[in-house]
């Protein structure tokens, strides 16, 4: 298994996968019910569950219609909030769940609550996609993040590997100074983020400075973004760009790119980084535990993506069936990441999961372990707020501010006020 890459393994689960399903009886255009699937992921992303769906229901065909992840919430609020039929199914981001509901867009899943939960054991993936004591979408992953690193770099400044350990993982003061050596020894940048300037992935450097989330009270509607501990992680974000420690000028679509091609040493991203990383056979790479602040605690992102149906959908049945398939059948779960190796919650699925992903340690370490520790010991999830979607975007155009040399401390006062005002209105 050791020189067998990350897409390799997936499309051989999905041939083997799409074989035991049974092609049924052909079915004519006429027979067909179309169901519309919006989601902000890419079509090979979708397509091998769509596939597979479609074999085991020869008589639905999905189409899926995809939009980028900040048009997301515009989309799904102009549609279906407009009681647009022609979406069925959505892919729904765990932490908006909560405004998507009150809201009344997202069909509420009380009647298949025991499959649900013994598909999906853990509690807290059950918490992530419910609102105010129901459920509103099926889970299909989780996340974590890792830190990815450039082997060859690193060997060529005369540095040590980081550790894949969670017990022995580096704090950020250990990392900047080794990203300030294979910089000195001409690599373009340290580090970067794979989606800069998103609140999701930026969270846990303010959990694990013991900032907070952003977001407090019983509500969760009252913003906390201008404490001690927000204004000097924020500022800390901001010198990485500065200093030229890190790129200005990309976007999230652009940072692996800047991994694969060698132009930084340190990379913070998900799991599903290792498909697109693998498929370069020249990348010599190596996982380790994301870093943490020295006199604070380990945090790592959680949460992901889960599929919802649009209530007011005239192919309930249809629609149901193919949620049910890309998130509580084994098969179909599987499906789900054969080309984006997302972490599954599927206690069943989970298990090929991991032996897949073991399978890859002798090459780049145990993202296995790395996975399963964090989002047992360390994740923290987004905030559970009717009002996240409204944080979400401020913060977001906020780092997108303090990245490109707007004073932290002014950026954060002047979102604080943007968000009082646009919370207290949903109070």
């Amino acid at each position: 298994m050791h020189g067998m890459n990350r897409r390799t393994l997936m499309r051989g689960a999905f041939v083997a996968g799409t074989a035991l399903l049974a092609a049924g009886t052909a079915a004519t255009a006429q027979d067909k019910t179309t169901i519309n699937f919006l989601s902000a992921q890419r079509d090979e992303v979708i397509q091998p569950m769509i596939e597979g769906f479609e074999k085991a229901h020869p008589d639905i065909e999905v189409i899926h219609q995809s939009v980028p992840f900040n048009d997301l919430n515009a989309a799904t609020e102009s549609r279906i909030g407009q009681g647009d039929t022609s979406i069925d199914v959505l892919h729904a981001d765990t932490p908006r769940i909560p405004a998507f509901a009150s809201q009344g867009y997202l069909l509420n899943l009380d009647d298949r609550r025991d499959v649900i939960e013994a598909a999906v054991p853990n509690a807290v993936d059950i918490e992530q996609v419910s609102y105010d004591g129901s459920i509103y979408a099926y889970p299909q992953w989780t996340s974590t993040q890792m830190m990815y690193f450039n082997r060859k770099i690193l060997e060529d400044a005369g540095l040590e590997m980081p550790s894949d350990d969670p017990e022995s993982r580096l704090t950020w003061e250990e990392l900047l100074d080794m990203a300030r050596t294979v910089q000195e020894n001409g690599v373009k940048y340290g580090l970067t983020f794979q989606q800069v300037d998103r609140y999701y992935q930026l969270q846990f450097l303010f959990e694990s400075a013991g900032a907070g989330s952003g977001l407090t009270g019983d509500d969760m509607l009252t913003p906390d973004i201008t404490n001690e501990g927000w204004v000097k992680t924020a500022a800390w974000y901001g010198d990485l760009y500065e200093n030229g420690l890190a790129p200005r000028g990309v976007t999230p679509e652009q940072t692996d790119d800047l991994f694969i091609n060698g132009e930084v040493a340190f990379m913070i991203a998900g799991p599903w980084a290792i498909a697109r990383y693998d498929a370069n056979p020249d990348l010599d790479y190596g996982v380790a535990p994301v870093p943490y602040f020295e006199g604070g605690k380990p945090s790592t992102p959680t949460g992901s993506w889960s599929v919802a149906i649009n209530p007011n959908s005239e192919k309930l049945d249809a629609a149901r069936a193919f949620a049910e398939y890309v998130t509580l059948d084994p098969e179909g779960v599987y499906l789900s990441i054969a080309g984006n190796p997302n972490t599954l919650v599927n206690a069943e699925a989970y298990k090929k999961y991991a032996a897949d992903m073991e399978a890859l340690t002798d090459k780049i370490g145990s993202a296995i372990g790395i996975i399963s520790h964090e989002t047992q010991n360390t994740a923290a999830g987004r905030p559970r707020s009717r009002g996240f979607v409204t944080f979400e975007t401020i913060m977001n155009r906020t780092f997108s501010d303090i990245r490109n040399g707007t004073d932290a401390e002014s950026a954060l006062d002047g979102a604080e006020r943007q968000l009082k005002r646009a919370l207290g209105r949903i109070k």
